[in-house]
């Protein structure tokens, strides 16, 4: 399964002890006569990143210039070549000690960087950062003013100064344009444990000619802690790879595995296929895969030796599909309208017998907050109080006896779940209501466990539309630390919720606000916020285990839903002006108090 390419890139980082300040000349490292030369490939993939061949140590050069040289060098080709003229600024004893994937430090540009002589032979570079990667490839920015700190040891040779002591655990420091040259951001998947879907792990890695190995490795290993549960992986524990590289010819890459993957059964080998198709296929050069152990062919009953789909495995491939109506609210008036055209256009055929069914209910004004189920046939809505829920069936309408309070937007998922979040006891709880129970006065809110919110208090919930994830705003009980996480859905046998993961993943940790959410695709929010507490709030796309990106913006900005994609952003403002993304920036769509968009 092909997926289009992330958003651009901006960060990463490398691990060491650390704590950093600001000024590094470029000097000694990355003379302006350095050849540029263009990284190959394997199978050419779409981007190509553009790589800067560094020099090695200059005959003559201070410690403080070898150590400047050394962190340019790691940014330079070195990718394709693990980091030859990187180890040349080594003592040989150690060269091959240094292990450049252990994790990336990233900074703004060469001014954040600065490098101090300590001692004739230590030097101590600091630097204002503004993210990090670790080992596994996972993302997160830094706030503003987040220092990192390296002291190197250095010993002089005949040669001339060589590195003899890193810091421990050092990996690479880059800037972001180097980063944004060298490093993308991938999907590594697993298994739904409800359906046969896919659900994805975004993670940053270098682009080098075995990026397809890369991304193999990261396939070996388990389930990330935040989708516990709500997903699965078809590698049995302990699998490796037994040829240390996955080859890529004529499209198909072959990855040959340790006889532990024989003690899958075939529900599980179906399900490693499925995943090492869908993340390997991220590499332009491949379009099947062949899944071997020591040489011969992993067998898969009615399966041959590769699979190019997932289709073909029993798994659904991912789709998008834009919502094209929504239902416009103004006052108690509820409007069917085209959720893409701007009012002049909106003109909706009206059949003139419609059922029963279609007609659209009165919504009293005390009645805030609204959602739309995914068949269109349920609205939910909170009370001005935010301690009462009502749902209408059209015609029909019942309002639940009292659950909680401080309750946010709903939120439904596909599969007969009406979810929200609010306080009971003096803590914060999530509750699931099941839809398909009639009549509907029978359903009753369902709490679900969820420990990790305990001392928080929640603002926004939304489930993504894979029915596997959840994505909230929470905040102390004091109104600070506000944070945005995404954790998976643990969900019974017969698909009923039982909880959520036990450790959710914090994504956006630079907002210092936000109010609403909503899901664009599987690994893009939609956040009502701002990342400096001197902006004013607005709309801002959030990777998950990505960057964050400012969308033009809006004045008023109250909340944000989507029709289906980066395009399909809607949001709307405290003056009734409902506005979708046109161009560089926005249009009104409508005006009203409400816009309701199926399963938003």
């Amino acid at each position: 399964m092909r997926r289009p390419p992330p958003l651009a890139a901006r960060v990463a980082m490398a691990v060491v002890a650390m704590t950093a300040v600001a000024g590094l000349s470029a000097c000694g490292g990355l003379p302006s006569s350095t050849a540029v030369q263009q990284g190959s490939l394997v199978g050419e993939p779409l981007l190509q990143p553009v790589r800067v061949q560094p020099d090695g140590p200059a005959a003559g050069a201070t410690p403080e210039q070898i150590v400047r040289g050394f962190l340019r060098a790691g940014a330079g080709a070195g990718f394709d070549d693990d980091h030859a003229v990187a180890r040349s600024f080594f003592v040989r004893s150690v060269k091959d000690k240094w292990q450049p994937d252990s994790g990336v430090k990233v900074y703004g540009d060469d001014s954040a960087l600065r490098v101090e002589l300590l001692t004739p032979g230590t030097v101590r570079v600091t630097a204002a950062i503004v993210a990090e990667v670790d080992s596994t490839g996972r993302y997160r920015e830094t706030p503003a003013g987040t220092l990192a700190q390296a002291t190197f040891g250095l010993q002089r040779l005949s040669g001339g100064w060589r590195i003899s002591q890193p810091p421990e655990g050092f990996g690479l420091w880059l800037s972001a344009r180097d980063l944004d040259r060298n490093y993308r951001s991938f999907t590594v998947a697993y298994v739904s444990k409800a359906s046969q879907t896919m659900v994805v792990d975004r993670r940053w890695f270098p682009i080098t000619a075995g990026l397809a190995t890369t991304l193999a490795r990261a396939q070996l290993a388990p389930v990330p802690p935040y989708l516990t549960g709500a997903a699965r992986t078809g590698v049995p524990a302990g699998t490796r790879l037994s040829v240390d590289s996955v080859t890529v010819q004529s499209g198909r890459a072959v990855v040959d595995l340790s006889a532990v993957a024989l003690s899958a059964d075939p529900d599980l080998r179906r399900a490693m296929w499925a995943q090492f198709l869908t993340t390997l296929t991220q590499v332009a050069a491949v379009s099947e895969v062949s899944l071997e152990v020591k040489g011969t062919g992993l067998d898969l009953p009615d399966t041959p030796g590769w699979v190019s789909s997932l289709t073909s495995l029993g798994y659904q491939s991912a789709t998008s599909a834009s919502v094209e109506t929504a239902i416009l609210r103004t006052g108690s008036d509820l409007t069917r309208v085209f959720s893409d055209r701007p009012l002049d256009q909106d003109r909706p055929p009206k059949p003139p017998n419609l059922p029963a069914s279609s007609i659209l209910p009165k919504i009293p004004t005390g009645w805030i907050s609204l959602a739309l189920s995914w068949n269109g046939q349920e609205i939910a809505g909170i009370g001005g109080d935010r301690a009462d829920l009502a749902r209408w069936q059209w015609d029909r309408h019942f309002t639940l006896a009292k659950f909680g309070s401080d309750l946010t937007r709903p939120s439904y998922d596909s599969v007969n779940g009406l979810w929200v979040a609010g306080e009971s006891g003096g803590a914060a709880r999530v509750w699931v209501i099941d839809t398909s129970q009639t009549p509907m006065e029978k359903a009753r809110p369902r709490a679900i466990p969820v420990p990790w919110l305990a001392n928080r208090t929640v603002l926004a919930m939304k489930v993504a539309t894979d029915n596997q994830r959840v994505a909230l705003i929470t905040t102390d009980r004091a109104g600070g630390d506000v944070q945005v996480v995404v954790a998976g859905i643990v969900r019974s046998a017969s698909g009923a919720p039982v909880s959520l993961a036990a450790e959710p993943l914090r994504v956006g940790w630079t907002l210092t606000a936000a109010t609403d959410l909503a899901w664009v695709d599987d690994s893009t929010l939609a956040v009502v916020g701002r990342v400096s507490p001197k902006d004013a709030i607005g709309p801002q796309l959030v990777e998950i285990g990505g960057k964050i990106t400012p969308m033009p913006p809006v004045a008023g900005t109250r909340l944000v839903t989507n029709t289906g994609g980066l395009r399909g952003v809607v949001v709307l403002t405290d003056r009734g002006k409902i506005l979708a993304r046109a161009g560089n920036g926005w249009q009104v769509l409508q005006t009203g108090t409400d816009f309701l968009i199926p399963g938003e």
